[in-house]
């Protein structure tokens, strides 16, 4: 009998290797050794099956646990990605909100996760489509799945249809958890982000003295050359709630012309540049840069 050289090929690699389930132990404990410092998907898989050869159920369970975070995580970064890919093409909210549909429709996302997302990118939520869904949920919600207080993304309704009375309420709720519980971080950045993040809800929250004292706070804290931009953006977004146009064009302008998440595309579409958009001066900033 002729085999062909592709065949004879195949029949040469399958007799020098084991069968499947015949991996030797020492492989499968590297594999699950592996797994145990990683977050990759197919690593954390990888782990969770060796751990199954071995009949090491627990490790396989605990293995597993931690491929779905990740791959939930996957999938969250996958949608924004598609978000920010419409954005970044001058799709404006229309094309932000095809892209998430098309998302959506490939991988259903939870409530929660949807809520998240949103809270990403307000502008999702011109139109209403998700609108009682968010509002719906409440701690203690009999559904586990609308169990969360997410002040921030019904917050985020009410000021996109126009509530803005509505939104400043939960937006105070949200600072006010923060007061009886300020976060501490270890690291620098990120004590110095959610400082901004603070004086920006605070200023959301129509609390214009906390917000300034809070922003000064925040703009005289240490912070890397790395995060300065993603920090800086922050501080623009409190002085545009509170409506000092020329402090956030000045935070912003110098963004503009690096790569950071500030862009002329992103500053005409994302919601939370909206109570200044429409100012000479942001109009102008936006001219220079087009």
């Amino acid at each position: 009998m002729r085999c062909s050289v592709p065949v004879l090929i195949a029949l040469v690699l399958a007799a020098g290797s084991p069968a499947a389930g015949q991996t030797p132990n020492e492989e499968l404990l590297r594999r699950i050794e592996a797994a145990e410092g990683s977050t990759q998907l197919d690593i954390l898989l990888r782990g969770a099956a060796a751990a199954r050869l071995l009949g090491d159920f627990d490790t396989g369970d605990e293995l597993m646990g931690r491929a779905t975070t990740a791959l939930e995580q996957g999938q969250n970064a996958w949608v924004t990605e598609m978000i920010f890919q419409a954005l970044a093409a001058g799709e404006g909210a229309n094309g932000m909100r095809r892209a998430f549909r098309r998302a959506l429709g490939i991988h259903p996302m939870t409530p929660q996760q949807i809520a998240s997302i949103t809270n990403n990118f307000p502008a999702l939520l011109q139109g209403g489509e998700f609108d009682e869904m968010i509002l719906d949920f409440r701690l203690n919600h009999p559904d586990s799945l609308y169990d969360c207080s997410c002040l921030a993304e019904k917050a985020w309704v009410h000021r996109v249809a126009g509530r803005l009375h509505e939104s400043r309420i939960l937006w105070g709720e949200l600072v006010a958890a923060w007061d009886r519980n300020p976060l501490e971080f270890d690291d620098p950045d990120a004590q110095a982000n959610w400082q901004g993040q603070y004086a920006r809800n605070l200023a959301r929250a129509g609390r214009a003295a906390d917000a300034r004292a809070a922003l000064a706070k925040a703009m005289s804290m240490p912070l890397s050359d790395d995060e300065r931009p993603g920090v800086q953006r922050r501080w623009a977004q409190t002085y545009a709630e509170l409506g000092e146009v020329e402090m956030a064009v000045e935070l912003l302008e110098p963004l503009i012309t690096s790569s950071t998440l500030v862009t002329v595309n992103s500053l005409s579409t994302r919601q939370t540049w909206e109570p200044v958009r429409n100012t000479l001066a942001f109009q102008e900033m936006l001219a220079r840069h087009r």
